[in-house]
């Protein structure tokens, strides 16, 4: 039987003297500290060069560690202040909440997966709202109260999607054989971001296709033909000079999402350097094994089938994550419906906004023409009529990187690297972070 779980209060008033030590860490010193560290507590080096095997027992993040890494990841740090005319340039924005990392349009379209000895969770941060008048949730406060808001907001947050650690790839074609060794191992806890491209992308497509810029979307796979746009092109509603193929128009969308997940890892990664943990960011896996397209069940992601012979791409995971794509919806007609209602509802009286007279903001951000709105759908339901798929060229559902964090082993630094591979912070670890686990020297807890 499991122990009743500490509320965040308890849990920080009991906190280890490291969470101390964390949240006064300098930060330009976690800059300078970042390295990639890939032994970890149980791990072995299969090298004839630097040949190790760790006698330590491998040791878990505790809930406080883990809490911090997602919270500094891809937490939620309250409103934006959406300090732009709201006649022009309002109507862009997706959401009124700001997380850790910035964001085109505030759409936050990046969610984040972890594996862990406990299951695989996922951080559902795009539903989370701070308080109305609250424009920060963390800045501001107290060191205490600043870590109960952390813990709280994890476990708000954090849904379990499956027990035990996520069956990932562990070898070829799914993991390179240079990650196979140390990725997702007892301990670890790995961090794998996700980015819904529907989002930004059909947003993006209101601000192409508006009047005031009226650009024309061509389909270069098909001879530069017009991309379900003919009827509005020779009305004149778009503009032929300003034209854009839909490969570059992707290519656009995915270059603003995909650092997205570059940021939630470098934000984790210069966590690690205050908590005193090893990891690293790298790209090993192959998205389409780790979300589930291949011969094991990885995040359990849905794949649908193309019409154009491509395998078959990522949409989603039924109930918990997904694209404005068919299946989920009949068509792109009511996919981008959904979307509108998604992100129009963020005017409503019941959201919170960072303004002190919101109405007067409110009342003067224009919506879509309705001439606007037909042609988002007719380009969209192009996509799926021509290819199968939306988008075309881009998973709807995006992974590239991963970040693993973990407890380094001390004595292969030590036998291997000369003074400073590991900080004060790595080395006095267990010490300030798992007194209870510690050793006299404040040494992990060694295998039996």
């Amino acid at each position: 039987m499991n122990p009743p779980q500490l509320s965040p209060h308890e849990l920080i008033q009991s906190a280890p003297e490291g969470l101390t030590d964390a949240l006064q860490y300098p930060f330009f010193q976690s800059v300078f500290d970042r390295k990639s560290r890939r032994v970890a507590l149980g791990m072995t080096v299969g090298s004839d060069v630097i040949e190790f095997e760790s006698a330590y027992e491998p040791v878990p993040l505790s809930e406080l560690e883990e809490a911090l890494l997602c919270i500094a990841g891809t937490g939620l740090t309250g409103l934006n202040l959406g300090d732009l005319d709201p006649v022009r340039g309002m109507s862009t924005l997706v959401q009124w909440t700001t997380r850790t990392w910035p964001s085109s349009c505030s759409n936050h379209g990046t969610e984040l997966f972890f594996s862990n000895d406990t299951g695989l969770h996922m951080l559902d941060m795009y539903n989370l709202m701070p308080e109305q008048g609250e424009v920060m949730t963390l800045s501001g406060k107290d060191e205490d109260a600043q870590a109960e808001a952390i813990v709280e907001m994890y476990r708000r947050a954090r849904k379990t999607l499956s027990p035990g650690r996520a069956p990932l790839p562990t070898t070829l074609p799914g993991l390179f054989d240079f990650n196979q060794w140390n990725a997702n191992k007892p301990g670890t806890t790995l961090f794998v971001p996700v980015t819904n491209t529907t989002i930004e992308y059909i947003n993006l497509l209101f601000i192409y296709l508006a009047r005031s810029y009226g650009f024309s979307i061509v389909d270069e796979q098909n001879g530069g033909r017009s991309a379900g746009l003919d009827d509005a092109l020779a009305s004149g509603r778009l503009d032929p000079v300003r034209q854009m193929g839909m490969f570059e128009l992707e290519q656009r969308v995915l270059s603003m999402l995909v650092v997205e997940q570059a940021f939630i890892c470098q934000n984790m990664n210069l966590a690690m350097q205050a908590l005193g943990l090893g990891g690293w960011t790298f790209t090993g896996y192959l998205a389409r094994f780790v979300m589930g397209g291949g011969d094991v069940e990885g995040l359990g992601f849905r794949f649908e089938d193309t019409k154009d012979g491509r395998p078959s791409v990522p949409v989603g995971r039924d109930g918990v994550y997904e694209a404005f794509c068919p299946p989920y919806y009949a068509d792109m007609h009511e996919a981008v419906d959904a979307f509108m209602a998604m992100k129009w509802a963020a005017l409503d009286d019941d959201v919170p906004k960072p303004y002190l007279e919101p109405d007067k903001v409110v009342q003067a951000i224009p919506r879509p023409h309705e001439d606007t709105v037909e042609l988002v759908k007719k380009y969209c339901q192009y996509c799926i009529d021509t290819y199968g798929r939306f988008p075309v060229y881009v998973d709807p559902m995006y992974q590239r990187l991963t970040c693993q964090a973990q407890h380094v082993d001390p004595d292969f630094y030590a036998e291997y690297y000369p003074p400073g591979s590991l900080t004060p912070q790595h080395l006095n670890h267990f010490r300030r972070w798992h007194p209870e686990l510690a050793d006299a020297d404040g040494k992990p807890p060694r295998r039996a």
